[in-house]
């Protein structure tokens, strides 16, 4: 048996494959690096030495199937040479063969629809690594072609008007959102992220609770991390708890990623991570583990002394922002102390709130300043009560003066 013929035989397989209907088969084989990609390949090395065969041009012309799946093999059979600029062109214009049949699919055809979109994009990368783009031209970059290409297979799934639901191609939309969010997040096109989130909440789509878990999971984690970036933290703290939560119970490495994001809202809220979390993920006791010790106790100075030995940690992951909100926090713990070295006491001197300052490490404040903090703190409900400026006191309510933390979150 020829080179050709192993070729006809694997165009034969895939023709079935579409006719029958078999969505797990074909996701399997359809994989740039599948088993079956791989011993078709190697069966027609074996008999011709190369792999002429697969661009041999047809005397006659190639359905649109068939040309779909011998491209799947140049692609294949690029990658297999580390040529990745040429795996990534015939991926691409696999791809795009492949969506000129998706309309014609239901919902059996998603599951190709995914293996192929991910296939595109870590060939997209890989080519870009090889093969970098012009100096000075970001657009020029692969993986923003792909993403766009890609994208055109989430749309064909959101908008899909098969009347039977059963059987419609909007069960695979957050499945191809999930995978444009990491796109998106690479090449930093976060209106991207919050456009696609806006087409997807007015779309008549099934409520998200009614896909896959993984999905669920997924996309809310990114939809919870879009958030925590705009400084959104209580819709963050919903979603990255639910991706907490839902996250498989071995996914270390997710659940460390959520956690890094949803410890610094918590704290906000007075919440510190409990020390057997911190044993559970040393990670996130080494970045939070002391901010959190010293916020609960007050001590500000060693709060501000950490924040700035860890700023660049902080940033480097975009946690610093939160994480510099739970100074507040620590002031009000400072200022409940006072308040308990003073027997409860109603009306407190700001000098008495300045000597607890300077016994927390922040010595030499001006009265001003003092008065200033306690204002920010009044004003923020961390403390009740008010400012008596010509007394120089601050006059603390008789119930609750230092209410819950967080109360103050409760209704946000």
């Amino acid at each position: 048996m020829s080179g050709m013929e192993r070729l006809k035989m694997a165009l034969h397989k895939f023709r079935i494959l579409k006719q029958v209907k078999g969505a797990e088969e074909l996701a399997q084989v359809i994989a740039n690096d599948s088993v079956y990609t791989k011993s078709v390949l190697d069966d027609i090395w074996l008999r011709d030495g190369c792999w002429d065969v697969l661009f041999v041009e047809e005397k006659k012309k190639r359905s649109l199937w068939d040309e779909m799946t011998v491209q799947h093999f140049q692609a294949a059979a690029a990658y297999q040479r580390g040529d990745f600029t040429a795996a990534y062109k015939h991926r691409l214009a696999m791809c795009n063969s492949f969506l000129r049949e998706f309309p014609n699919m239901s919902r059996w055809g998603v599951f190709a629809l995914f293996v192929i979109s991910n296939d595109l994009s870590d060939v997209a990368q890989h080519a870009d690594r090889q093969q970098p783009p012009p100096f000075g031209d970001p657009h020029a970059r692969k993986i923003e072609e792909a993403t766009r290409t890609i994208n055109q297979g989430f749309s064909l799934c959101m908008t899909d008007r098969e009347p039977l639901l059963s059987k419609s191609r909007k069960w695979g939309t957050y499945h191809m959102a999930n995978i444009l969010f990491k796109l998106y997040l690479r090449l930093k096109a976060y209106n991207l992220c919050n456009s696609m989130i806006r087409a997807i909440k007015t779309s008549e789509l099934p409520s998200l609770d009614r896909f896959p878990m993984g999905d669920q999971v997924t996309f809310r984690f990114h939809r919870g991390m879009l958030a925590f970036r705009g400084e959104k933290y209580s819709l963050a703290k919903d979603d990255l708890l639910f991706a907490l939560e839902h996250c498989h119970r071995d996914a270390f490495r997710n659940k460390t990623r959520i956690l890094l994001h949803l410890a610094p809202i918590m704290m906000m809220e007075g919440l510190m991570p409990a020390s057997r979390l911190f044993r559970r993920y040393p990670p996130i006791k080494a970045l939070y583990g002391n901010l959190a010790k010293a916020a609960k106790s007050g001590n500000l100075g060693q709060f501000d002394s950490l924040l700035r030995e860890k700023e660049q940690q902080l940033a480097a992951i975009g946690t610093y922002t939160a994480t510099e909100q739970v100074r507040k926090v620590a002031v009000r713990q400072l200022l409940y102390k006072v308040y308990l070295v003073e027997s409860k006491a109603t009306r407190i001197p700001f000098s008495l709130f300045r000597a607890g300052f300077a016994a927390a490490g922040i010595p030499n404040m001006e009265l001003a300043e003092v008065e200033c903090i306690l204002a920010d703190m009044v004003f923020g409900g961390y403390v009740k009560g008010y400012l008596a400026h010509d007394h120089g006191i601050a006059v603390l309510s008789k119930q609750t003066p230092f209410p819950p933390i967080r109360s103050l979150y409760a209704s946000s």
